[in-house]
């Protein structure tokens, strides 16, 4: 008999101009794969009395081959043979046998053997079947729906429903509780492409001839049946095929099937949870192997027209832009490349860059060459870029087949002001991700937390200081105008710093409490800076109006509603404006402070605002008293030179900036910044934080310290106090001679 696999099979052998070609008939003699089971899976021999009847059946595919089978009887003596059975494309070779349970076997087996004689070389081919069965005392998982009773430890199998080719699993577990099932059933059609292609793959055929495989991958993937892993992962299987078949026979695609193709591999994208064998599963590896099937399938075509869907379009592409999926690409000149872009597929793929966690959920691009140099300059825009948190870095990165990770080697973010921007100087799969987590500046805590204690430390003696040096210190206005604003800053300051401490550990403190703490933090820093500002107007107006006194009463009067009336009011807006003060708006419980959302937005602007508004004030108050310096009065210019002109600018910004709260403007830079701009984010961070953090300390130097007047009080104050203890000495003397 003749098959249909009697053909002429023709071998060439070439080496340089010499060819050698040799040809022979040839008669392939297949043998079958074959699939075992029993009926039931599992005897049920809890009655050692009884006897139960088993029906063995091995299913093999429809082919034109005549098979002998003979079944094995070592341990099933009484097998006896029963009639075939056709079901869709399989024929069952059935038997019958009784088990009896009264031999308290733990499981029976027995072997079919399929032997064809046309074959002059291997002419069998074998399928043990297993029967385990439940005895008196054997564990087992009971009944479930359609789900047999079945013995633990192993896995229960049924047929696929409708016309579907495969099976269906589920594993009674070694603790006899019932796993998750795992369907591996197959679409007919799907079947069918992955009979055919594994018929190419053994010699049977030039893939060129059926290039009608393209036709039927389309239409099997169009119906909602694809939306299984079993068809999806067989869809992948047979584009791998493909691939394998086409480097084998040399083979190279065109245009013609491309249509067919995109769709098919578009089609299968539509849900991407169903690329997860179960629950718990992922989808990695089979996404991986599709994207790296594709790029195999362009590598090996010859395209010059485009081709779109909706989950994946193709594009011929030279020097000028390529735009789709909201992603541009751009190569160097007199370069073509073949882009396919892909949506949904990076939800499967791995979300980790050099043990990173990373976000991404936009397009990948291939690139695969036409011509050109080895290594193409490529520009790519992706949208993604846009919606980038603040402090998030991005990464342009490729997918490494080598290393089978992303990688970013050779690939270049267009940083902040270009976020959307990547450049990459060679081809492969791309994409944008970003960091899931902020950039953090290392050691920043311990540089705050340090500051703050000895800001804590230097505000309560500066306080300590003013009271112990007030009658001597305060003799006039402007001085008491002074010193009440220090000493209030110094309070306010203190009352900060301390609730800053307090939430050093936001998350160990109730939600109540973050909330009295940010409100505290809020009305202690603003009321500083109130106060600050009532020290720069005392200031303006001495400059400004020399002739002009300021009245003790009317400043108090007007210094206590700026620098408490005001804040108060701030913090009651704010709180009001922001649900009541309700979490997540008015405050966060991951920092216990005020909220930002985006630019303008957020109740951290509530105090930006105002203290930026402050700052701005006392620098231009800064500037006033810097030009006083350099244009002196027509009685002092003669007698200063430049040097001190210079020496009194720089003690001034040194006593002024500290009490004014000038280093705050740095805060405006570290909020305009992005930490990924290094290295100046990172100075600018640093410089701010230890600056801001040791104010207090800075407060005490140069305002208690650094005033002649108070250095001078506290040197006789301590004078005075040596000499009264130096006084009690000797007036003592003679009276213990006396006693003596």
């Amino acid at each position: 008999m003749i098959s249909k696999y009697h053909r002429l099979f023709t071998c060439e052998y070439t080496k340089g101009p010499i060819k050698l070609t040799a040809s022979e008939t040839l008669d392939i003699a297949l043998l079958p794969d074959i699939q075992g089971s029993s009926k039931p899976q599992f005897p049920d021999c809890t009655d050692p009395n009884k006897n139960v009847q088993v029906e063995i059946q091995c299913a093999i595919s429809k082919n034109s081959e005549n098979y002998t089978i003979s079944w094995d009887r070592t341990q099933l003596k009484d097998l006896t043979i029963s009639s075939l059975e056709y079901k869709g494309n399989k024929i069952y070779h059935k038997a019958g046998a009784t088990i009896k349970c009264a031999d308290n076997n733990a499981s029976l087996s027995t072997t079919c053997t399929f032997t064809n004689i046309r074959s002059q070389t291997k002419k069998n081919s074998s399928m043990t079947v297993d029967i385990p069965i439940i005895q008196n005392g054997s564990s087992f998982c009971d009944n479930n729906g359609d789900w047999p009773k079945t013995k633990c430890n192993y896995m229960a199998v049924l047929d696929c429903v409708n016309s579907a080719v495969g099976s269906m699993t589920r594993e009674c577990h070694s603790d006899c509780k019932w796993q998750e099932p795992i369907s591996y059933c197959v679409d007919t059609g799907l079947h069918l492409i992955q009979d055919q292609i594994g018929e190419i793959r053994k010699g049977l055929g030039f893939i060129k001839e059926n290039a009608n495989i393209f036709i039927q991958l389309q239409i099997s993937t169009t119906s909602n049946t694809i939306k299984a892993f079993a068809n999806i992962n067989a869809t992948v299987e047979i584009l791998d095929s493909i691939n394998i078949v086409s480097e084998k026979q040399s083979h190279q695609w065109n245009d013609t099937i491309m249509p067919n193709f995109v769709s098919a591999i578009s089609n299968i994208l539509n849900d991407t949870n169903s690329w997860k064998q179960t629950s718990n599963d992922n989808a990695t590896n089979l996404s991986i192997k599709y994207l790296l099937s594709v790029e195999k399938m362009m590598k090996n075509s010859n395209l010059s027209s485009s081709v779109n869907r909706s989950n994946v379009a193709l594009k011929v592409c030279n020097s000028s832009d390529c735009n789709y999926f909201n992603v541009s690409v751009k190569t160097e000149q007199n370069v073509t490349v073949v882009v396919v872009g892909f949506r949904n597929l990076a939800t499967n793929l791995p979300k980790t860059l050099n043990n990173k966690s990373v976000e991404s959920e936009g397009i990948i691009l291939s690139v695969t060459e036409v011509n050109g140099p080895n290594h193409t300059n490529l520009k790519m825009n992706f949208s993604d870029g846009q919606i980038r948190k603040h402090n998030h870095e991005m990464f342009c990165v490729f997918w490494d087949e080598n290393q089978t990770e992303w990688s970013s080697d050779g690939c270049t973010w267009g940083g902040v002001n270009n976020p959307t921007l990547c450049t990459c100087t060679h081809n492969s799969a791309f994409t944008i991700m970003m960091s899931k987590t902020a950039e953090i500046l290392p050691y920043m805590e311990e540089l705050t937390y340090v500051g703050l204690g000895i800001s804590v430390v230097s505000l309560v003696l500066c306080i300590l200081i003013e009271i112990m040096v007030w009658d001597t210190v305060v003799k006039s206005n402007i001085a008491n105008f002074r010193h009440i604003a220090l000493v209030n800053i110094s309070v306010c300051l203190l009352f900060a710093y301390g609730a800053l401490l307090a939430s050093a550990k936001p998350e160990q403190i109730p939600s109540n409490w973050c909330m009295i703490l940010t409100v505290v933090k809020q009305f202690c820093f603003l009321a500083a800076f109130f106060w600050m500002l009532c020290l720069s107007f005392v200031l303006l107006h001495q400059l400004i109006f020399v002739f002009e006194k300021l009245r003790k009463r009317v400043y108090l009067a007007l210094s206590i509603t700026v620098g408490y009336a005001c804040p108060l009011l701030c913090v009651a807006v704010t709180v009001i404006q922001y649900g009541n003060g309700k979490e997540g708006e008015y405050y966060t419980t991951e920092t216990c402070w005020l909220v930002y959302q985006s630019t303008l937005k957020g109740s951290l602007f509530a105090f930006i605002l105002p203290v930026g508004t402050i700052v701005v004030i006392n620098m231009f108050a800064l500037l006033v008293v810097i030009t006083k310096i350099v244009q002196p009065t027509v009685s002092e210019a003669k007698a200063r030179d430049e040097k001190d002109v210079a020496k009194s600018i720089i003690k001034t910004i040194v006593l002024l900036s500290p009490i004014l709260g000038i280093t705050w403007i740095l805060g405006f830079f570290v909020f305009s910044l992005d930490l990924t701009q290094k290295p100046y984010a990172q100075i600018v961070n640093y410089a701010f934080t230890i600056l801001n953090s040791l104010q207090g300390f800075f407060i005490l130097l140069s305002n208690c310290f650094g005033e002649r007047k108070v250095r001078e009080a506290l040197f006789k104050r301590f004078r005075a106090k040596k000499s009264v203890n130096s006084e009690r000495e000797h007036s003592t003397k003679p009276t213990s001679l006396v006693k003596k």
